[in-house]
C-alpha cells in the first residue's frame, strides 16, 4: 500500500476537507433554533415568551458547539502529529467526519425534547449515543495512526504520544457513563456533558506532561 508523504498535498487536502465538514456541522446546528415571526400562530404569546421557551435548544446548541469545537481542535492536533497517511486512515477519518456531520440531528432532538416527561430519556440517550460514537471513532483514528500504522512524525516523542492518548482515551468511557445516567436522570447527564466540555477546554496534555515532569524531579531528589 502506498504511503503519502508530508510534501504530498494529500495531507493538506484531508485537513481542508475535514475543516469544511466541521464548519458545516457546527453551522447547521443553529437551524434547530426557531426564529419567531409576527405572523406565527402563537405570536400572541409575545416575543419574549417565544424566545425564552427555547432555552433547552440554546443549551443543546451551546453544548454541541463546544463539543464539536473541542473535536475540531483535537483533530487538528492529531493530524499535525501525523507525518504521513495511508488508505485506511483516510477512510477512518471519513467515518469520523460522518459521525461529526450527524451531530446536528441529536442536538436538535435534545433541545426539543429535554424536559418532556415521556420522551426526554430517549432524547438524552440518543444524544449520548451519538457523542459516544464520535469519541470512539476519534480514538480509533488516533490508535490506528499512532500505534498500529505508526504514521506519526519522528519528532513526536513516546511521552508526548502517551500524553495525547491519556488525554483522549477517557472521553468515550465518560460518555458511556453519562448515556447510562441519562436512563435515570437526563438533565443530570446533560450537566455531565457540560463538565466534560470544561475539562477538555483545559490543556490536558500539557498539564499531564507538567505533572510527570514534577513527579520525575521529586523522585530524583
Amino acid at each position: 500500500m502506498s504511503v503519502l508523504k508530508r510534501d504530498d498535498p494529500s495531507l493538506g487536502r484531508i485537513g481542508a476537507f475535514s475543516d469544511g465538514v466541521f464548519a458545516f456541522a457546527i453551522t447547521l446546528m443553529i437551524l434547530a433554533i426557531r426564529i419567531p415571526h409576527p405572523t406565527d400562530p402563537d405570536s400572541t404569546q409575545g416575543l419574549l415568551a417565544l424566545l425564552t421557551q427555547q432555552w433547552r435548544s440554546y443549551i443543546a446548541y451551546a453544548l454541541s458547539f463546544m463539543l464539536i469545537g473541542i473535536n475540531w481542535t483535537n483533530h487538528r492536533i492529531m493530524f499535525t502529529n501525523f507525518d504521513r497517511v495511508d488508505h485506511t486512515l483516510v477512510w477512518l477519518n471519513l467515518l469520523y467526519l460522518m459521525c461529526v456531520a450527524f451531530m446536528p440531528i441529536p442536538t436538535a432532538v435534545l433541545g426539543a425534547w429535554l424536559g418532556n416527561p415521556q420522551n426526554q430519556v430517549v432524547a438524552a440517550v440518543f444524544y449520548g449515543g451519538a457523542v459516544t460514537f464520535v469519541g470512539l471513532i476519534f480514538n480509533l483514528l488516533w490508535w490506528y495512526g499512532a500505534y498500529s500504522a505508526k504514521l506519526t512524525s519522528r519528532t513526536l516523542s513516546a511521552s508526548q504520544r502517551r500524553a495525547l492518548t491519556t488525554a483522549w482515551a477517557p472521553a468515550p468511557a465518560m460518555c458511556v457513563g453519562l448515556t447510562l445516567l441519562a436512563f435515570i436522570n437526563p438533565p443530570l447527564a446533560v450537566v455531565g456533558y457540560v463538565v466534560i466540555v470544561f475539562a477538555y477546554v483545559l490543556p490536558i496534555p500539557r498539564l499531564l506532561a507538567m505533572v510527570r515532569r514534577s513527579n520525575s524531579r521529586k523522585r530524583k531528589k
